[in-house]
């Protein structure tokens, strides 16, 4: 291989894993962002069922049903916080023991052996080690990302009973 493709390639290695550890920090922190919100919305909505408003009507049908829209949003927002919390939860994907997983049994060993087993490795292995541990992050920012997506259709599912159970109660009051 010639070095102006070992560069590229090198290049390339670095250049995919600076996207990929762009992406899953990204999907972590819009997942908080929406955990929050989700989780601010389903004390809303229980307090919203709660509220002496809804106590101070006799039990009628029309009560009964925005209160259960109110349920199914607080349920719908709950399941958004559960998908975020996955989406954020570390993904720790044991592979083979390589240079790169900060888990591989080489960071176990004392300081000087680490660093002359470094000194000593093939170029061509640590080449394998990156495209992998590359394999590896674009694995975990798919599922980090089809969490988030999970959690936000939810989350949008829930905000628009919330919307229509708001806007019942406006109408009955």
């Amino acid at each position: 291989m010639d070095v102006e493709r070992e560069l590229l390639l090198d290049q390339f290695a670095a250049f995919e894993r600076g996207v990929l550890q762009d992406n899953i920090i990204l999907s972590d922190q819009k997942s908080g962002i929406l955990l929050a919100f989700s989780g601010a919305m389903v004390i809303f909505c229980i307090e919203a069922i709660s509220s002496p408003h809804a106590a101070n009507h006799a039990l009628n049908y029309p009560v009964a049903a925005i209160d259960a829209l109110y349920l199914l949003a607080a349920l719908g927002f709950l399941v958004s916080c559960h998908f975020s919390l996955t989406t954020v939860f570390p993904r720790i994907r044991h592979g083979r023991d390589d240079h790169i997983f900060w888990e591989s049994s080489l960071y176990r060993l004392p300081a000087d052996e680490f660093v002359a087993r470094l000194r000593a490795i093939d170029v061509a292995a640590a080449r394998d080690d990156k495209s992998r541990h590359i394999h590896t992050l674009a694995g975990i920012c798919r599922d980090k990302f089809a969490h988030f997506r999970r959690s936000i259709q939810f989350a949008q599912g829930a905000f628009l009973l919330l919307v229509v159970a708001e806007l019942a109660r406006v109408v009955i009051a």
